[in-house]
């Protein structure tokens, strides 16, 4: 007997029941979770069950306090107890710098209307009374931290799920999928069998075993982690209250309040793979299970709490728990639709399990149901990752960053695991000439050239880094005479086929260009008219077409486009590792370019491309520029860059040619409006909001078209808008306050140094009532309030005299 269902849960930890909460609570009545064992078996029954709400990324700090106020009031929708308690909680700071980060956060939440409060030692003393403050910088607080029993609010998340008509099975361990003709699953379970539209992959530690079932994977890896339980304290017993919940970030531990006890969580510096005979792999037989203690591994950690907490020298441990954690490679979760493998989502590679389970399993229900999430969450989607992501590139990754679980995020911050692991063929002559190399979808990619006598290496700062001249000389370099930047990474897809115009028209905003050698701009929007990603499209000929877009979003791009094909006969390629692009920008590109190709370059307009020749290596040459100025991106099969790289630097002496790295091109598009993928283009903004919609054709149909009409005939009500900063503030580096006479309208997406107008610069997102060009605003930047004007775009060469010259 065949037991059917549109969607299948596999897995009972918080997020698989989370997910059929929302799904069932969403409407969906056809919702069936399968689970191994018992519910919470695996990780959630362990967990010390945290609930947070600071982030580094905004939208996950949405999510976490989603997730907080969920569980606050399950109880009341259930009618069951879950645990809940809403105690506040104070992050801690050894350092200055630290206190900086905290400033930092204080406006991300500021602008996310969630509170976070900076606080003296002695603030901290008085909520706190056992708290040794005596080296403490400063702290911050944050009212919604709190905790809940995880094993309890699991099961009040499992009552909800089947009063809204969602179904649970347990004991039922699928041993094998396949894909039916028609496209739908079947799943076995010993001698029962099952079949869905939709698999979702909440399996935990089998995480990855359910994903090779499809024929894919997932780079996730199990640690353990292992926190402790105290005795009964007197001196929390006789408080009266229960005390607020700390994280000692510099020194890498949580603690809480447990019964009249403490919990006591360091994160180990001495971190282990789990299940290390098996390579991390957890046995399908492993239910609600702990590892031996390892108390010797907690020595540094717990020194550290002693010392903070002194209270505890006298106090004895009632009981450790050493359990499975999976992890990432960045440490965030890993969700959304698998890439190559319709109908299978994945949620898994949990840090931070219970803080985020409640909103995840929101943000599931409306991937699954609705195409898409509110939120722009490409910053936790499975997409993210590639064939680039080994087993061996997760462990080393892992064992990097679960050290430093608190680490300060620096804007900008890079790994150093891992690496190097994409490279192009001219990697070694860029570190040669000071590179300083970032990783991007696991290429490796020019941020900044280090002159000589400087060293070649990231300081990051909230302030101005140790690269931020020298981005900006290079910026300055390139608008005199030319710069060459290494543009590989860039997704590139050919889309052929007899419907490949037709499909490229009914995913993208801007008409196809239908004669060889004509490009255009192209949007990707869901049905709300949020924007997906940007491409650009060439006309190759012979029914063939062109496509590049964003390097971190080339997977999530190519997924969409295959999600879209319908019923057209279109074949979607992706060509980035074959191919490798040069760009070259500035008032004396033509002339270099000319005289390296006989001329080619001189009747050759904008949006236009051709086949040149290029000393020796023969390009697909194409007139943009994302600098703003005269430019084109010269692209050519990987294995010949190294001949075209030697060629162009060695003419390129008699035109003042300068390598440009990312960062500098991440600013000089700053001053002439053009939004970026993940910063302006997401799928909470639309192309009216973003400024875009001279890219969206009234001509013809596309998806999302008939939300931009509506924004045509009513304007959104909040848009972006370029700020000129008081000069004497710190970067802007992304969810910055935007401030009206002290009134919050918005958010800074993205801001940085416009080198050649010599202006502080940043992109934000605002109430559009509120703003018109050259009116007066403040922006908060680590809690000091500076002068902006609102700005008409662009800030320079507003005729575009140069980019068309």
């Amino acid at each position: 007997m065949t037991t059917h269902a549109r969607i299948i849960i596999i897995g009972g930890g918080i997020v698989g029941v989370s997910t059929l909460y929302h799904l069932a609570k969403a409407g969906e009545k056809d919702a069936l979770l399968l689970e191994r064992r018992e519910l919470t078996a695996g990780a959630t029954w362990h967990a010390a069950g945290n609930v947070h709400t600071q982030s580094a990324y905004a939208n996950l700090s949405a999510l976490q306090a989603y997730s907080l106020r969920l569980y606050d009031g399950l109880a009341e929708e259930v009618g069951q107890e879950v645990g809940s308690h809403v105690v506040g909680g104070f992050f801690l700071a050894q350092t200055k710098e630290r206190m900086e980060e905290f400033k930092h956060l204080a406006g991300k939440f500021r602008a996310l209307g969630l509170e976070y409060e900076l606080v003296s030692p002695s603030e901290m003393k008085d909520k706190y009374p056992l708290l040794n403050v005596s080296d403490l910088e400063g702290g911050a607080w944050d009212p919604e931290e709190g905790y809940v029993d995880p094993y309890s609010v699991t099961m009040g998340l499992a009552a909800g799920a089947r009063k809204y008509g969602g179904k649970i099975r347990r004991n039922t361990q699928i041993d094998n999928i396949m894909r039916l003709p028609s496209g739908h699953w079947r799943l076995t379970a010993g001698d029962e069998v099952f079949e869905c539209e939709i698999i979702v992959n909440c399996a935990g530690f089998w995480a990855n075993e359910v994903a090779e079932m499809v024929g894919t994977r997932l780079p996730i890896t199990n640690m353990e982690h292992q926190y402790l339980v105290t005795d009964t304290m007197p001196e929390v017993e006789k408080l009266g209250y229960e005390l607020p919940m700390i994280r000692d970030c510099d020194s890498q531990y949580y603690l809480r309040q447990e019964g009249h006890g403490l919990l006591l969580g360091p994160w180990e510096q001495d971190c282990r793979l789990a299940w290390q005979r098996d390579k991390g792999r957890a046995p399908w037989s492993f239910g609600q299970e702990l590892f031996e203690d390892d108390w010797e591994r907690l020595e540094d950690g717990l020194a550290a709490i002693f010392h903070r907490i002194p209270a505890l020298e006298s106090t004895g441990i009632k009981r450790g728990v050493n359990g499975a954690i999976s992890f990432a490679p960045d440490g965030r979760p890993i969700i959304g639709p698998m890439p190559g493998v319709p109908g299978f989502f994945v949620a898994c590679g949990f840090l931070g399990g219970i803080a985020q389970g409640g909103g995840i399993g929101l943000a599931m229900s409306q991937w699954i149901l609705e195409g898409e999430s509110e939120l722009d969450l490409h910053f936790i989607d499975v997409a993210r990752f590639g064939d680039w992501t080994t087993r061996e590139f997760a462990r080393e990754r892992t064992h990097e960053i679960l050290p430093i679980r608190y680490e300060l995020i620096y804007p900008g911050i890079e790994r150093k695991t891992g690496r190097p692991l994409k490279t192009t063929p001219i990697y070694a002559d860029l570190l040669s000439r000071g590179a300083v190399m970032g990783q991007a979808y696991g290429w490796e990619r020019p941020l900044w050239y280090a002159p000589d006598g400087v060293e070649p290496k990231d300081e990051p700062s909230f302030q101005r880094p140790n690269w931020w001249d020298h981005v900006g000389d290079e910026a300055k370099a390139m608008a005199k005479g030319c710069g060459l930047s290494e543009m590989s990474s860039y997704g590139k897809f050919r889309i052929s086929g007899p419907d490949a115009e037709a499909f490229l028209n009914h995913i993208g905003s801007a008409k196809v260009p239908s004669k060889p050698g004509r490009m255009a701009l192209s949007l990707m929007l869901n049905d709300r008219g949020g924007i997906v990603g940007d491409i650009t499209i060439e006309n190759s000929g012979e029914g063939s077409f062109y496509c590049v877009g964003a390097t971190l979003g080339v997977a999530l791009y190519q997924r969409w486009m295959e999600d879209h094909t319908g019923d057209l006969d279109v074949v979607i390629e992706n060509i980035t590792d074959h191919y490798a692009a040069i760009g070259i920008a500035g008032p004396n590109s033509r002339a270099l370019l000319n005289a390296l190709s006989g001329g080619a370059f001189e009747d050759f307009p904008f949006m236009t491309s051709k086949e040149v020749e290029i000393g020796r290596v023969r390009c697909k040459a194409i007139r943009i520029s994302f600098s703003g100025e005269l430019g084109w991106e010269l692209h050519c099969p990987m294995l010949n860059q190294k001949a075209l790289f030697d060629a162009l630097m060695e003419e390129g002496n008699n035109h003042g040619l300068v390598l440009m790295g990312g960062r500098a091109m991440g600013m000089l598009r700053l001053e002439k409006g053009y939004r970026s993928w993940g910063a302006e283009m997401t799928p909470e903004i639309t192309p009216h909001a973003a400024g875009l919609e001279r890219f969206c054709s009234s001509k013809k149909d596309y998806i999302g078209r008939a939300a931009v009409d509506r924004q045509r005939r009513t304007p959104p009500k909040k848009r972006l808008v370029t700020l000129e900063v008081d000069p004497a503030a710190p970067p802007c580096w992304g969810t910055e306050p935007v401030l009206k006479n002290g009134e919050l309208i918005g958010y800074v997406t993205s801001g940085g140094m416009g080198w050649r107008s010599g202006k502080m610069l940043a992109v934000a997102f605002v109430e559009a009532a509120e703003v018109q060009t050259g009116g007066a605003l403040e922006v908060q930047v680590l809690k000091k309030t500076y002068s902006a004007t609102a700005a008409a775009d662009p800030i320079y060469d507003p005729n575009n005299e140069f980019l068309l010259g």
